[in-house]
């Protein structure tokens, strides 16, 4: 891989993270700007238009290539382009309009669902604007990867996630109360047309690449995949085992491995729920972003008293667990207290040579 020398070596600590194991130390994924970048004759171009932000695959792939030859991959990093169509690009495949933004797409601006009588059925629409671009930028980039970086599967999103672009927020919250039969029925049909997604695009990369990747940032060998469910955050425990833990489960039994988005301290209530799925593999945990005295800067505090035990707890029940986005002078007291094996951490440094060394501490730290 022109753009990661150790891939090999890489793929190796993959392979042991998904089997909740360790080769010499934990996953560790490191960037930073490439000290000497890869002269591939690209230069960056703006793009003139939000059009061309989200939607032109020409130019997003010649981001992509630039982005990389100018990105140090260190560790478990490694080149990864998935295709980002905002986050819940699903619900544009389930009849959401969007909204295109500098910065992200939004899906909830105008909800299709307006009561339960006149709805249509849920389905898959294979012949809507937004899958036939993703699709087309999916399938144009594995077809130019070759070798030389890994493509993703998009952000699909959460079942009840794709719900709140369909109905709305706050009426999805007042259904989960007055029309709770109706809910659970349309996010059966969500799930339905959420697996069907994947599999085509999951059957699109496998016909092209060597194993997957997504928005997290891993890599397998086998077929695996974040969910999540943001919505989560406002409702009760007993409302998420009785809405939410049933996609979860039909999700994850689906694929090899799967690993729960737990984003923000609103979600830590549902813990013990989401680790007694068998079939969930893994957690990410998102602190979230506060003030740091430490460093002086706004980044998400993973090493903290609210967070430790929940970190030791999805260890304890045998669960990978994943950290992103780690400020780096976190990372050797997150060792000092959590085992290496199933566990992936990823940071990044200003400098390619403080990525190398961040690298070597680490290795210390467990004594190769």
């Amino acid at each position: 891989m022109i753009f990661k020398e150790d891939w090999d070596r890489c793929k190796e600590r993959f392979n042991a993270f998904w089997g909740g194991e360790v080769v010499d130390r934990c996953c560790l994924a490191v960037t930073s700007p490439r000290k000497q970048p890869i002269d591939l004759g690209i230069s960056y171009k703006k793009p003139e238009s939000l059009e061309q932000i989200w939607l032109d695959s020409e130019l997003r792939y010649q981001q992509a290539l630039y982005s990389f030859a100018n990105t140090f991959f260190g560790g478990e990093a490694f080149p990864l382009f998935w295709v980002n169509l905002g986050p819940g690009v699903g619900a544009t495949f389930m009849g959401s309009g969007y909204e295109l933004a500098e910065s992200t797409v939004w899906f909830d601006r105008n909800p299709v669902i307006k009561d339960w009588k006149s709805r249509s059925k849920i389905k898959l629409d294979e012949e809507s604007e937004m899958w036939k671009t993703v699709w087309h930028m999916t399938e144009l980039l594995c077809e130019r990867a070759k070798n030389d970086f890994i493509v993703g599967i998009t952000d699909i999103g959460g079942t009840l996630d794709i719900a709140v672009s369909l109905r709305g927020n706050e009426d999805l919250l007042y259904e989960l109360y007055d029309n709770p039969d109706e809910v659970k029925t349309l996010a059966d049909e969500i799930d339905t047309a959420w697996l069907e997604a994947y599999d085509k695009f999951q059957d699109l990369i496998g016909s092209h690449m060597e194993g997957y990747a997504a928005w997290m940032g891993l890599w397998c060998n086998k077929r695996w995949y974040p969910i999540q469910c943001d919505f989560s955050s406002m409702i009760s425990t007993e409302m998420f085992d009785e809405f939410v833990a049933p996609s979860l489960e039909r999700q994850a039994r689906h694929m090899d491995y799967a690993v729960y988005h737990l984003d923000g301290p609103g979600q830590i209530r549902h813990l013990e729920s989401i680790l007694d799925i068998d079939e969930i593999t893994g957690i990410q945990c998102v602190p979230g972003a506060t003030f740091s005295e430490k460093t002086g800067e706004f980044h998400s505090t993973f090493y903290s008293e609210t967070w430790i035990p929940v970190y030791k707890r999805i260890q304890e029940k045998g669960k990978n667990l994943i950290l992103p986005e780690v400020h780096p002078t976190e990372i050797e007291d997150l060792l000092d207290c959590l085992s290496p094996k199933g566990l992936y951490i990823s940071t990044s440094c200003k400098s390619e040579d403080e990525a190398r060394e961040l690298l070597k501490k680490v290795e210390k730290h467990y004594g190769k």
